[in-house]
């Protein structure tokens, strides 16, 4: 095995963990939900979020250090592949198809948690205080666009 074989292993192994990672992360979110969407009272279902943020905490800087390994060695031998792609095809491929799972369980992610995030507002009381007048304007322009046609005025 060649030193660009190696390296090329150590890209999968790295896409492989930060895989494992990223399944962690999403049940992890996924077991939020349920929490959020239990009976339980208000201050539980805190404590049991914050316990599995702590937990999602250590998947998250694990994500992290296999970013950062990646952007090394691919920084390392992106020149050198990319003159002899055609010498490391098989290893390309697999790495593309970890390179795919990983984007997917990312965004999976990501729209998890901004689910999470709005069904934990949803369930908290608002105080008072908090309550404000909701803006008749729409915030991103295609709205605000779609608002001023209807309606003729913003």
């Amino acid at each position: 095995m060649d030193n660009m074989e190696v390296k090329l292993n150590i890209l999968l192994d790295g896409l492989k963990k930060k895989e494992q990672a990223l399944i962690e992360i999403v049940n992890i979110t996924e077991n939020e939900r349920t929490v959020i969407g239990s009976e339980l009272p208000l201050e539980d279902m805190r404590a049991f979020i914050a316990e599995m943020s702590q937990s999602k905490q250590a998947f998250i800087q694990q994500v992290k250090g296999c970013d950062l390994l990646f952007e090394a060695v691919l920084k390392e031998i992106g020149p050198t592949l990319d003159e002899r792609q055609d010498m490391y095809t098989t290893q390309v491929l697999e790495l593309q198809k970890y390179i795919r799972r990983v984007m997917d369980l990312d965004v999976k992610v990501r729209v998890s948690e901004e689910q999470n995030s709005q069904l934990l507002q949803d369930r908290q009381p608002i105080q008072p205080q908090q309550r404000r007048k909701q803006s008749p304007i729409p915030l991103d322009s295609t709205r605000i666009i779609k608002a001023y046609e209807r309606n003729k005025k913003f």
